[in-house]
């Protein structure tokens, strides 16, 4: 990357060199012109502290003024040094200002040493050359900081869609818990008649939760929408733009001090070149048309009309699209070409130039083919690692989106749905068993408290699951569906992980049997077997089979996609006598 501004700043230096050399300076006084460079290479290479910025900056304009006392103003003493200099060591509020103050600066001073004309194309060159420079610079500063960033957009988005979620959720289901477990606290102490309506009540709001929190759920299984395109930067395209637009007034200011009225001829083949270059949509069509644009007045239409000679200097933009657009050994077949054509066309039209001007000339077209193929390929660069850190960001969306809605199904459903059940148990203990009615009712606070915690666990990815806790709950939960439930555990100390992974398929596991089978009895079992655990629930209730046991296809909220997102493997299925058995085994 930074070899492509690199070369155009060292390409750029060989043609000052060369034109030093035209105007006959002996090599040792060439040279002396050549003193302001190393401090702007200096610079370039930082970033730097404002302070060893500021000694470069001072250093340079000293340095800039040294061949002045050598060579007077017989060299090519345009600023561009100090132009590239104001771009990229300040912010735009200071540079572009600095950037115009220089240009306007150069002018004047062609006013006093040239005519106007000459002065003109001297601030054109001064303006390209530093715009040349700081395009490179701005993009090769952009692709650095994009690289170094990766991963941040998507870590911050990810942080943003917590927030949001977290305060979705709490509106949705979070004041309704919330009035739940009021209602409930109140239940627990009032009179019968009190406390079976209240109960009622929290009963109903908890159902009303639990539908809001699975539509939730669906909603967050729908990926974002896709953002809009990413265009090329805009530093490429004004910088693009800007150096197109210096170049073609630099022949459209030589083209006057020669015959003013071919200007009707330059300008509008300029002007419609420059459209297609930077308006037109990137395609082998625009390379050919602007192939057409350029071409075709230079050869041979020049030999007609002299001062269309000057379009073939915009031929390097062709290059660059030629370069871009296809592939080697082709692209450097037309490249070859067209350098033998330029070489020709500057033979031809006028008197033969020294060794210096050929080369001048060669190099010049080197410049802006490096420039218009460096813009365009740093500016795609750009937009692809833009684009990459957009989809690592969507990814990471659809990741999170996708966990919270396997959360809110996996894990605070059953917590709600076993609030319902056990809130009708208790409803229903009332009259034929006031005391374990109330046994139960007092229960109820502490699973809403628990769901509550759960709610707002979820959106911050801190759900975690303890096998003793859902064995508990799975036992309580079970009862309260008239289902009488018997539990072995043979294993010690599980690593968190596998703890965790079990316990969510065991929720999951009771939850399917409370809903989708006429189960009197389940028996949950976990035992060691080698380097694995395994967990096995059986019910005697397979008499329908339960809808949610196939494999619901990868990463679903299901028992197959849970222990496949756990690490587990899951076996479930009818067994003889009417039983229904699921065995799930994970890696200790």
């Amino acid at each position: 990357m930074r070899l492509m501004m690199w070369t155009a700043l060292g390409l750029i230096m060989a043609i000052r060199l060369l034109s030093a050399l035209d105007e006959g300076l002996a090599w040792s006084v060439a040279f002396v012109t050549m003193a302001p460079y190393p401090p702007l290479v200096a610079l370039l290479a930082g970033p730097h502290r404002r302070r060893v910025r500021d000694a470069l900056l001072a250093v340079l304009m000293m340095l800039y003024a040294v061949p002045f006392a050598v060579a007077g103003t017989h060299w090519d003493w345009m600023p561009w040094p100090l132009a590239v200099a104001a771009l990229c060591s300040f912010r735009g509020r200071v540079a572009w200002p600095l950037f115009g103050l220089i240009l306007v600066a150069t002018d004047v001073a062609g006013l006093w040493t040239d005519d106007a004309l000459s002065a003109s194309m001297r601030m054109l060159q001064t303006a390209d050359d530093g715009l040349i420079i700081f395009g490179l610079y701005a993009l090769v500063v952009m692709v650095a900081r994009l690289d170094a960033a990766r991963g941040h957009l998507a870590r911050l988005e990810l942080l943003r869609e917590r927030l949001r979620v977290d305060g979705e959720l709490r509106t949705v289901a979070g004041a309704h818990l919330r009035a739940v477990l009021a209602q409930l606290t109140q239940a627990v102490d009032a009179e019968p008649e009190i406390a079976r309506d209240r109960l009622g009540a929290a009963v109903e709001t908890v159902r009303q939760a639990l539908t809001d929190i699975r539509a939730t759920a669906a909603d967050y299984r729908l990926p974002p929408a896709r953002p809009a395109p990413i265009e090329s930067p805009k530093v490429a395209r004004l910088t693009l733009a800007a150096v197109f637009a210096c170049d073609a007034s630099l022949q459209w200011v030589g083209a006057a001090m020669i015959r003013p009225w071919t200007l009707l001829l330059l300008v509008p083949l300029s002007c419609a070149a420059g459209v297609v270059l930077l308006l037109m949509k990137p395609s082998r069509k625009q390379m050919i048309l602007l192939g057409v644009l350029v071409g075709l007045p230079a050869m041979p239409f020049s030999y007609l009309v002299m001062e269309l000679s000057g379009i073939a200097n915009l031929w390097a933009f062709f290059l660059g699209l030629v370069l871009i657009r296809m592939r080697p050994p082709r692209s450097l077949m037309i490249t070859g070409v067209v350098v033998a054509l330029y070489v020709a066309l500057n033979f031809s039209l006028s008197p033969a130039p020294n060794l210096a001007g050929v080369a001048g000339f060669l190099v010049s077209l080197a410049i802006l083919t490096w420039v218009s193929y460096g813009l365009i390929r740093l500016s795609n660069l750009v937009v692809l690692l833009r684009q990459a850190e957009r989809d690592l960001t969507r990814e990471a969306l659809i990741r999170e989106r996708t966990r919270i809605a396997r959360d809110l199904h996996d894990l605070l459903s059953f917590s709600l749905s076993a609030v319902v059940l056990r809130g009708e148990l208790c409803d229903r203990l009332m009259e034929a068993d006031p005391v374990r009615a109330r046994t139960e009712l007092a229960a109820l606070p502490d699973l809403v408290e628990r769901a509550l915690t759960e709610l707002e666990s979820v959106a911050h990815a801190a759900v975690g699951l303890r096998l003793a806790q859902e064995l508990s709950a799975a036992h309580a939960v079970l009862k309260a569906a008239g289902i009488q439930a018997a539990a072995t555990v043979e294993t010690g100390t599980l690593p968190p992980e596998v703890e965790a992974a079990v316990a969510a398929v065991l929720r999951e596991a009771v939850t399917n049997v409370v809903r989708h089978s006429t189960a009197r009895t389940c028996r949950i079992t976990v035992t060691p077997e080698g380097d694995t655990v395994r967990l096995r629930v059986v019910n005697d209730g397979a008499a329908e089979p339960p809808p949610a046991t196939p494999s619901p296809g990868p990463g679903g909220s299901g028992l197959r996609g849970l222990a496949e997102r756990t690490g587990g493997r899951l076996t479930a299925g009818a067994r003889a006598g009417g039983r229904f058995e699921l065995v799930a085994e994970f890696d200790s």
